[in-house]
């Protein structure tokens, strides 16, 4: 007999993560275009801000 057939098989559990309300279930190409356009806008703030510090 093998060590693994020896072994307790752990039962794994399950995770219900709850979905964000605000966001919409389906994207279509104009709100992936604005979340986009949000994430650069971020980001080059964010980049603005270390360079000047």
């Amino acid at each position: 007999m093998s060590k693994r057939n020896n072994r307790k098989q752990h039962a794994v559990k399950a995770v219900n993560t709850p979905q964000p309300v605000s966001a919409p279930k389906e994207f279509g190409l104009e709100e992936m275009l604005s979340e986009l356009e949000a994430i650069v806008a971020q980001a080059e703030s964010r980049q603005a801000e270390d360079q000047a510090a």
